[in-house]
């Protein structure tokens, strides 16, 4: 047997960790000296203590090892817990990798802002025109990018199938409120043709509709295209609106 210094340097770990495993009920002495109070292990708890720290190491809980020894549970049960804490470390890394990527974006437009011109806002009519378009509610705002690409293929091909020609691309923001999340945005181009009537209605998720005319809107270019880079775009245009008396009568395109 050995005592609980010798143990704890076998085993790695701090006497206080023991002690802590010992009041858990995870880890208990084979043997305490009465009169001494002192604790011994046999080499046979290596084995147990080693298991402890390998469940450890991945993520559970003491109280999720502790039903783990408790329960003496089969090779397919303790599968299933693994699993289970493989997705949620799989999910804390994607969080991280999101946050990573918002403070790039926030350094890099904090880096541009010093140098950045001030953005020339315009007031524009727009006549109305007939486009083809994709809306869908995309979970995520860094899927946007992707998720554009893939809607304004499909928007392209259905119009080349049907010997159209496409005009400017247009995106569009439905949300009521800035979202990272549940994003309602929408893919259109313009269809080159006289009368929507002509025009036959293609299988969903396309659609063909009318976007009406708008005698003022508030318009800048912007020539970083990426989500960071609209961001001040946007900024520009809200205060340019705010600043001249106008309000905001429709969603962002």
């Amino acid at each position: 047997m050995f005592r609980i210094g010798e143990f704890s340097r076998i085993g790695s770990v701090t006497i206080e960790t023991l002690r802590h495993y010992d009041a858990l009920g995870l880890l208990k002495p084979a043997k305490v000296e009465p009169s001494t109070g002192y604790r011994y292990y046999t080499t046979k708890q290596l084995q147990t203590l080693n298991q402890i720290i390998a469940l450890k190491e991945v993520g559970l809980s003491l109280e999720e090892i502790a039903r783990i020894l408790r329960e003496n549970l089969t090779a397919d049960e303790l599968r299933g817990m693994l699993k289970a804490q493989l997705v949620v470390t799989e999910s804390t890394i994607e969080a991280a990798q999101r946050r990573r990527e918002r403070i790039l974006a926030r350094l890099n437009y904090l880096n541009q802002e010093e140098n950045m011109p001030a953005f020339d806002v315009t007031l524009k009519s727009v006549d109305a025109f007939t486009v083809a378009a994709i809306r869908e509610t995309v979970p995520t705002i860094e899927q946007i990018p992707q998720r554009w690409g893939e809607m304004f293929m499909t928007i392209a091909r259905w119009i080349k199938a049907n010997g159209y020609h496409s005009g400017p691309a247009i995106t569009f923001y439905h949300n009521e409120s800035y979202t990272r999340q549940h994003i309602d945005t929408e893919c259109a181009f313009v269809i080159r043709t006289p009368k929507i009537d002509k025009v036959p209605q293609p299988e969903s998720p396309i659609i063909v509709r009318q976007l009406e005319a708008v005698a003022q809107m508030a318009t800048t270019v912007v020539a970083d295209y990426r989500i960071e880079g609209l961001e001040p775009a946007y900024n520009a245009i809200g205060q340019w609106i705010g600043d001249h008396g106008y309000c905001i009568a429709g969603p962002p395109r």
